[in-house]
């Protein structure tokens, strides 16, 4: 029972924090990025730049859950 309890608070540990770096992933990358990414894909309808920011937040997660994995 003990081992349940451990990797199921280690899931939820590693969700959080994988999260966490996600978003800070999507904020550096919008800060460098000129104009306001959420501005332009909500907005103005930005299909491309919607695209892009999908790619970049998957190979953010996917770099982020390798890290983690080890």
């Amino acid at each position: 029972m003990a081992n349940i309890q451990k990797g199921v608070l280690e899931t939820i540990i590693f969700s959080v924090l994988g999260i966490i770096f996600c978003v800070l992933g999507y904020k550096v990358v919008d800060w460098l990025v000129p104009g306001n990414m959420g501005k332009q894909i909500a907005d103005d309808k930005n299909l491309a730049l919607a695209v892009v920011a999908g790619a970049m937040i998957l190979g953010i997660c996917i770099i982020v859950a390798a890290s983690i994995h080890g």
